[in-house]
């Protein structure tokens, strides 16, 4: 969880005791980890890092994001971990065309967090995310569409993602919820803060829903797809 910033002690500990049945996406900096502190990450389960450059609000030139991706990218490759990607649909545009050169899989929160005023499809960056998945350069989450339940066009967007690239989404819960920037206690992340409320069955429902109940596809999303990205034998 990004909200721990770098700290993954928790969820190293719980992978620990799952005992190599579970995975796990860790926070890291790329210019100080070492290869011995990656290896026992691999060892324990991790199979990917997260960039988080939504909820901190870091705006950046289209180098400055390149930079960046290949920074992390270049320090997970060798393990051939998921470069997981919290960004809105509007800051794709200005990275799209590096995804296919980092040389490991990138996955893209939250069905690439489109803002929530307007249809998704009259966002910059939308036409960038279809290609992608289209060519199968990108994967995606259905995870934390309460952050933008109310978007123009959500369903729609939802069902043309599945019809593109049903090989490339997996699902995730996004829990636990916490509160978010807005209510980070006087900028201190470590002091406590209450959970959002979520509907996390309703949610599961919906994307079921989305499915149109195909069994096939619900054990795609939900079983094959993870399993393969997340290297489970």
């Amino acid at each position: 969880m990004s909200v721990y910033d770098t700290d993954n002690s928790i969820n190293l500990d719980a992978l620990g005791k799952l005992k190599g049945q579970g995975r796990a996406v860790a926070c890291i900096d790329p210019k100080t980890i070492g290869n011995d502190e990656l290896s026992k990450m691999h060892k324990l389960g991790v199979r990917g890092v997260r960039m988080n450059l939504r909820t901190r609000s870091q705006t950046l030139s289209k180098e400055a994001f390149a930079d960046i991706l290949h920074l992390y990218a270049d320090r997970i490759r060798h393990l051939n971990w998921v470069l997981q990607i919290f960004i809105s649909l509007p800051q794709l545009a200005l990275f799209a065309d590096e995804i296919p050169k980092l040389g490991v899989p990138v996955v893209l929160d939250h069905l690439a967090q489109p803002e929530p005023s307007i249809a998704p499809s009259k966002q910059a960056g939308y036409s960038e995310f279809m290609d992608l998945l289209k060519e199968r350069k990108v994967w995606t989450k259905f995870s934390g569409t309460y952050r933008f339940s109310n978007m123009p066009g959500l369903e729609q967007y939802a069902k043309d993602i599945i019809g593109l690239a049903p090989t490339q989404i997996v699902w995730a819960s996004d829990w636990p919820h916490s509160g978010g920037v807005e209510r980070v206690l006087g900028g201190d992340r470590t002091k406590h803060q209450d959970y959002r409320q979520v509907d996390d069955v309703g949610f599961l429902r919906q994307c079921i829903d989305w499915c149109n109940g195909d069994e096939t596809l619900v054990r795609q999303i939900w079983v094959d797809n993870p399993r393969r990205l997340w290297q489970f034998k």
